[in-house]
């Protein structure tokens, strides 16, 4: 090893040490949050219990024992969590909550959230099924391509069949997961049309895109790193504001969903685009 890359191998090394401390950091202070809590929580229930029933086994003071967790090592995370959570605070309960949840598989009930003509906000790092595997990886990593399609599906058909989980399972079934790449793009079209919609690849013009939109026809657009990703990335583009702003429905944070976008804005980070329409047989 060279004296240059001696040095770019430090500074790559201090690089890493330094996220690795702001990580710890911003879990030490979430877990020792919720590790108070239950603590409060505990001896509320304790006292109440003792002043109820003088005299007892002391089985409130065991309950209330067994409410508090350990702090889990910043090493035993996934690697993939800890990179979620420094450039996603958003994310910061569900990778809290991971070694709590990740084996609980709950039932996905969306009846109250789909409705159709308007494209629900699914995040991909939803408890419900980010800790599921989908590729290399969890959904809430690598299920970007999945989520948006279940977004649009359920949006245009008003059903639920296709939630993003059972999505993720469809598209790696089919194929159309890419070892170390994430979603092949033929999902987007290929895929969507194997579930009953009606797909165009559409041309890269912003005229275009707002005619779409306009028409209700919601977009899915493969991004380049920007405002929504440092990597690569999908989103949906669902409709327009009373204003011409493009509305997003980006899987992997509620804050960019609920900022309202110029199209230019948007035009130069879009690498791909499809458009969706649902027509009920």
């Amino acid at each position: 090893m060279n004296t240059e890359q001696q040095r770019r191998y430090r500074v790559q090394l201090a690089r890493t040490r330094r996220r690795q401390r702001r990580i710890r950091n911003v879990l030490r202070v979430c877990l020792t949050t919720v590790a108070v809590g239950l603590i409060m929580v505990a001896a509320i229930w304790y006292d109440r219990a003792d002043g109820q029933a003088a005299g007892g086994t002391g089985a409130g003071a065991g309950t209330g024992g067994q409410l508090m967790t350990q702090e889990q090592s910043v090493q035993e995370y996934p690697e993939s969590l800890l990179k979620l959570l420094e450039l996603n605070p958003e994310a910061e309960p569900f990778v809290r909550g991971y070694f709590q949840n990740r084996d609980k598989h709950p039932e996905i009930d969306l009846s109250g959230e789909v409705v159709q003509g308007t494209i629900p906000l699914f995040l991909q790092w939803d408890e419900r099924w980010g800790y599921e595997t989908y590729g290399s990886d969890l959904i809430a990593i690598t299920g970007c391509g999945p989520t948006c399609l279940s977004m649009v599906w359920c949006g245009l058909s008003g059903q639920t069949r296709w939630d993003p989980l059972s999505m993720a399972g469809y598209a790696e079934k089919e194929g159309y997961y890419v070892k170390g790449a994430g979603t092949a793009w033929d999902f987007m079209k290929m895929g969507a049309e194997g579930l009953g919609l009606t797909v165009e690849e559409i041309s890269f013009d912003a005229n275009h895109i707002l005619a779409w939109l306009e028409g209700g026809n919601p977009i899915i657009c493969a991004m380049r790193p920007g405002d929504f990703t440092t990597t690569g990335h999908f989103i949906v583009l669902s409709g327009l504001d009373e204003y011409g702003r493009v509305i997003v429905r980006d899987p992997n944070s509620r804050s960019n969903s609920e900022k309202a976008w110029e199209v230019d804005e948007l035009m130069p980070q879009i690498k791909n685009l499809w458009a969706y329409r649902y027509e009920q047989v």
